[in-house]
């Protein structure tokens, strides 16, 4: 069923099983799914490189290399260490600390935070020196991170271990799994999630000074260029992360002219980061910035810093992803705060970009088998996938599990959902990297060291495959 809300309409679940083929391009993408979660965290120990936030469940010197037992509920003990590289999934160590506390007193539960840009480097160091987390949290093959592990055999292949019926209801890869396949071999259970982005913004003080959260693009311009007369700033944005950066630019191509067509001509292997449509949304997020409609601050934010910002109150508006709604929550219980988006200024439809989220993997030279063996059954489960998406007010791309935050099920309301652009690099190269590309040019061209026409070259020079 859905349910309109003026223009819009909300998807409250469509069948979900999108064939893949192995590839992981959305074709048309799930005119459903959305809902979403609730819950808390953070992570654990310190048994690698980078910088870390962890949360350990009982105490106890690092004992990754301790064996490990297990057979059925309360029959668990040893050490169970998973690693994740997103600070935006803090929340979920502390309620899988929660959880196996009470299931299975007798296991030392560790969570370990890693920052994105060491994630790889972290994992691949800690595992080449034998060590390492037993699980850890991945991206899939959005962005290389685990193939490369893979081919450094650094990755347990998951098909005898890991019943996919959950996610897979007819047998056939979908959106959501076809990211834990590598060369067709299971190496992660998803995370079954589907993120999107959206405007975050302060309702007290839009209404403190009038302001309207209007759907129309020339409106939200016009808004921010008033909050500026009026000393008010608009927005932020994490600009230290590449990530960060092209989120935003998704949901600009969702409400600029031309922005969907070009996102689907790219998954179709037809246009080029150049193609002046993807050049105009690059454009008109560029001129936000020379405006002034980011904050100061946002060229050295990374996402806490970014969120905390406006939670706070330093801005009236933050553009992020939907998984990001418990860290809003978390910065600041006492922010009165609401979501909404863009129309898209030619024809006046929500679009939504949609993504899926990642995978646990199990390290392959994890001691502790039997406990990582254990967090992959549970992370096939209903309930291990609400724990998850609940810690993280995440938007469900199952119907096993309903969303348990309101806002989250208004992050999901759209017309029409599209891939996000990052996602759909990968399969418009043969030879070249143009995800690499991506993500090595989004800073230089926030802090001004190239042009909008470099970056935008830079990314089409690697996309090979398109004619």
């Amino acid at each position: 069923a859905e349910k309109r809300m003026g223009n819009q309409k909300h998807f409250w679940y469509s069948q979900l099983i999108q064939k893949t083929g192995g590839e992981v391009m959305f074709k048309k993408l799930l005119a459903g799914l959305l809902a979403a979660s609730l819950v808390l965290s953070l992570a654990s120990c310190n048994n690698g490189g980078g910088e870390t936030s962890s949360t350990e469940s009982k105490g106890g010197n690092d004992s990754s290399a301790a064996e490990s037992t297990g057979g059925g509920d309360g029959e668990y003990s040893g050490t169970l260490t998973i690693w994740d590289g997103d600070p935006g999934r803090a929340p979920t160590g502390d309620a899988y600390k929660a959880y196996f506390a009470e299931k299975y007193p007798n296991l030392e539960f560790k969570f370990e935070m890693k920052t994105e840009n060491t994630y790889q480097s972290a994992l691949s160091s800690a595992f080449g020196a034998n060590q390492g987390p037993d699980v850890f949290w991945n991206w899939g093959t959005k962005n290389g991170i685990l193939e490369s592990i893979v081919a450094e055999d650094y990755v347990m292949p998951l098909t005898d271990i890991a019943d996919m019926s959950l996610f897979e209801k007819d047998g056939e890869k979908t959106m959501i799994s076809g990211i834990c396949y590598v060369n067709d071999i299971l190496y992660g259970v998803p995370t079954a999630a589907v993120d999107t982005r959206t405007i975050y913004y302060n309702k007290d003080i839009f209404e403190e000074h009038g302001y309207k959260p209007s759907e129309k693009l020339s409106d939200f311009e016009a808004m921010c260029d008033q909050m500026l007369a009026d000393g008010i700033q608009p927005l932020t944005v994490a600009a230290t992360e590449y990530s960060s950066l092209f989120h935003v630019y998704d949901f600009i191509l969702c409400a600029c002219k031309g922005g969907p067509e070009f996102i689907k001509d790219t998954e179709a292997i037809k246009a080029k980061q150049n193609d002046p449509r993807g050049v105009y949304a690059l454009e008109k997020y560029m001129s936000w910035r020379d405006k002034g409609y980011f904050s100061p601050a946002s060229t050295g934010n990374d996402g806490s810093a970014a969120v905390l910002e406006f939670a706070q109150g330093g801005t009236a508006m933050i553009i992020c992803g939907s998984w990001l709604l418990s860290n809003v929550k978390n910065a600041n219980e006492n922010l009165n705060f609401d979501v909404y988006k863009l129309a898209n200024e030619a024809d006046g439809k929500i679009y939504s970009c949609i993504t899926a989220n990642g995978a646990y993997s199990i390290a392959a030279n994890t001691q502790n088998l039997d406990n990582a063996k254990m967090f992959i059954e549970w992370m096939c489960t209903a309930e291990g996938q609400k724990t998850w998406m609940d810690a993280c007010n995440s938007v469900p791309g199952i119907p096993e599990v309903e969303a348990a935050d309101p806002l989250a099920s208004e992050i999901g309301t759209a017309d029409e959902q599209i891939s996000g652009y990052y996602e759909l690099l990968a399969a418009t190269a043969v030879n070249g990297t143009p995800n690499k590309a991506d993500e090595e040019n989004w800073v230089p061209l926030w802090n001004g060291q190239i042009t909008v026409e470099e970056f935008a070259n830079r990314v089409a020079e690697q996309q090979d495959a398109v004619k």
